[in-house]
């Protein structure tokens, strides 16, 4: 039984080559699948057959049988046509598009030559010459523009004179004069208390000339006891 090997590459991109051998008896439908296993695509799309000529001009079509397509629609279907219905020369060719609606994507495939059947499963992928593109293309985050937030102006208020101080926080805080500083009425307290008695002592007889006086006759009459 007589085995074709065929040249399939993309229409845009003739370095990626896949070379499959299949044989007359099998059906397009087999020859479309072993395309898809070659180039790494998943087959859940519509796809044609167009027998071409030299010049790879389209002629009759042969369709895959679709989930998408409606049970009354007439065609040459894929599974039910052999290769060798249409194998009419010596390099025959064959256009392959594969989701014409979507990333529509076209195959050429050229009859190298004709080859003895042998104890290999068909059909197979006999050469794979550089790597398919992916079937979907995906978007990576730095494909993805960055939208500029609308910058927005804030108003700047200058409060450096303004003082102000809450209703709440009176009892708490000692406000001096205007440009004074507010201090906690506790820390002055505290600070109070940290005054060693001698300087408490000069603080109070500076303050109290007469309190002073009574200190001093006091220790007098302490030394005329004494003598």
């Amino acid at each position: 039984m007589a085995v074709y090997r065929f040249k399939v590459y993309f229409e845009d991109d003739e370095s990626v080559i896949r070379e499959i051998e299949i044989k007359s008896t099998q059906t397009f439908e087999d020859f479309h699948k072993i395309i898809q296993s070659a180039i790494g695509f998943d087959g859940a799309h519509p796809t044609s057959f167009y027998v071409s000529n030299d010049n790879w001009r389209r002629g009759k079509e042969i369709i895959l049988l679709h989930k998408s397509h409606s049970n009354g629609l007439k065609g040459t279907w894929m599974h039910e046509t052999k290769l060798a219905a249409y194998m009419d020369d010596p390099h025959q060719k064959f256009i392959y598009e594969f989701d014409p609606e979507g990333a529509n994507w076209i195959l050429q495939a050229e009859l190298m030559k004709i080859i003895p059947e042998a104890s290999v499963t068909y059909p197979r992928i006999n050469k794979s010459i550089g790597a398919a593109p992916p079937q979907y293309k995906v978007t990576s985050p730095a494909d993805i523009p960055v939208v500029e937030e609308e910058e927005i102006e804030a108003a700047i208020v200058d409060d450096a004179e303004d003082t102000y101080v809450h209703p709440e926080a009176v009892n708490e805080f000692e406000v001096a004069e205007e440009e004074d500083e507010v201090v906690p009425r506790r820390i002055v307290k505290e600070a109070a208390m940290e005054i060693p008695d001698e300087e408490a002592v000069e603080d109070a007889s500076e303050e109290d000339p007469e309190m002073v006086d009574e200190e001093d006759e006091s220790a007098e009459q302490q030394g005329e006891d004494y003598a």
